[in-house]
C-alpha cells in the first residue's frame, strides 16, 4: 500500500466521521424549514451538489504535484472539502426528503450511499491512475 493511498484512507475516514458527527447538527437545523419551503431548499441544495460533483470530477490527481508536501496536502484538502461538502448535502436532501415523503426515505438513503461510494472509489481510483 502506497503513500498516497494510506493518506487517502486517512482522508476518507475524517469526511466520514465529521459527516456522521453532523446528522444530529443538520436535523437540529433542518426541523425549522416548513413544508412549503422545503422545494425551494431541495433546489438549492441540489444545484450545489452538483456543483461540488463537478468540482470534484473535474479534479485528478494526476495534474496535482503529489510528490511534493504542499501539492500533496492541498490535493487531499480540497478533495476532502468537496467530498465533505457532498456527504453534508446528501444528509440534507436524506433528511429533507424523509420529512416530506417518508415512504421514499429508505430509497433516498440508498441512493446516496451508493452515490457516495461511487465517489470514494472514483477518489481511489484517481490516486492509483496517478501512481500508474
Amino acid at each position: 500500500m502506497t503513500k498516497h493511498i494510506k493518506q487517502n484512507i486517512i482522508k476518507n475516514v475524517i469526511v466520514l466521521i465529521i459527516a456522521v458527527f453532523m446528522w444530529p447538527i443538520l436535523s437540529n437545523s433542518l426541523i425549522q424549514i416548513q413544508p412549503e419551503q422545503a422545494n425551494n431548499f431541495l433546489l438549492t441544495i441540489s444545484t450545489l451538489l452538483v456543483t461540488v460533483c463537478f468540482a470534484n470530477f473535474a479534479f485528478t490527481y494526476e495534474k496535482s504535484k503529489l510528490k511534493s508536501k504542499l501539492g500533496n496536502l492541498l490535493s487531499h484538502f480540497a478533495v476532502g472539502i468537496f467530498m465533505l461538502l457532498l456527504a453534508l448535502f446528501l444528509e440534507s436532501i436524506v433528511m429533507v426528503m424523509g420529512a416530506m415523503y417518508p415512504f421514499f426515505h429508505i430509497m433516498i438513503f440508498s441512493f446516496s450511499i451508493l452515490l457516495y461510494i461511487g465517489v470514494v472509489l472514483y477518489d481511489f481510483w484517481d490516486i492509483l491512475r496517478s501512481e500508474a
